[in-house]
């Protein structure tokens, strides 16, 4: 005799991938303002050609460097406020080295894996060199005329294509581990993990009682954590310092909770609930 699958209400497919979807919103709007500045020269350096552009007038290189100085000072400020006061939500939200990391490890997934074979690995290969080129002529394109790598007669030529292959070479080793990049070597994560942080919203367990341990929210936590109680965890690798806020664990436990009729377990907090230490080191799932 059959039996029929137990059905209830399913949230949306927003709902089910809020979280995924705003910050894919956000990544393609920064990327997309990273390519539209130069194209339209509302800020753009020439190298090549030893000028420069600002809201697309023509100035001396010397009097677009300042606007560009400028540019990379708030960078910096507001990296570190976004660290005070969020946490490495700049990671999770904002940077597009993230994005393509994260995309790149889906592939890595399904290409670069113990089961993959020869022709899959070449494929992933490829998709590397390809994103790390892409990459690099996105951020050239801000301090050169792109054109200057066909004319051998400029005298940047050689200089600019060494630094485009210095660029893709880094690219590429960044790409082709995937999220390891941002957990372990990116230099922006690394001073956003020893400096002071404060994380005014912390994704944790906040409903141990309908949490079956399917585990999908430590499965696609991009930076290896268990999302579940690393808040209440101080370390650089395993607890929230290494969180960058992207609540990947809540859309995923939504998706895996909504298919056993059951509530999100994972959610947003102030204040963490109270846990006891078989909880926090990972024992035991309930409270107490």
């Amino acid at each position: 005799m059959q039996t029929t699958a137990q059905s209830c209400p399913q949230p949306s497919f927003f709902e089910k991938n809020k979280f995924t979807i705003l910050r894919n919103i956000a990544y393609l709007l920064v990327i997309f303002l990273l390519i539209i500045i130069p194209v339209l020269k509302i800020a753009k350096i020439d190298i090549a050609r030893n000028e420069a552009f600002i809201l697309g007038k023509s100035v001396s290189l010397a009097e677009g460097l300042a606007p560009v100085i400028f540019a990379l000072g708030i960078f910096a400020i507001l990296v570190i406020v976004l660290n005070l006061v969020l946490g490495r939500v700049f990671c999770g939200w904002i940077c597009p080295g993230g994005w393509f990391a994260e995309i790149q490890e889906k592939f890595r997934k399904i290409w670069w894996n113990p089961k993959s074979n020869k022709g899959e690995k070449i494929s992933y290969i490829l998709f590397t060199v390809i994103t790390s080129i892409l990459f690099s002529l996105l951020f050239l394109n801000w301090v050169t005329d792109l054109r200057v790598f066909f004319y051998k007669t400029n005298p940047s030529f050689i200089p600019m294509w060494l630094v485009f292959l210095g660029m893709t070479g880094m690219f590429y080793f960044e790409l082709f581990i995937g999220k390891r990049w941002c957990r372990v070597f990116c230099p922006t994560g690394i001073y956003q993990k020893i400096t002071p942080y404060h994380h005014l919203y912390k994704p944790t367990l906040v409903n141990p009682d309908v949490c079956t341990d399917c585990r999908e929210c430590v499965k696609n936590c991009p930076m290896a954590l268990d999302p579940r109680r690393m808040a209440y965890i101080q370390d650089f690798y395993k607890g929230i310092a290494a969180c960058i806020e992207c609540y990947n664990c809540i859309d995923s436990c939504t998706k895996a909770q909504s298919e056993k009729c059951l509530p999100t377990a994972m959610g947003i907090v102030k204040e963490l609930p109270p846990r006891d230490q078989d909880f926090i080191s990972g024992k035991s799932l309930t409270k107490n």
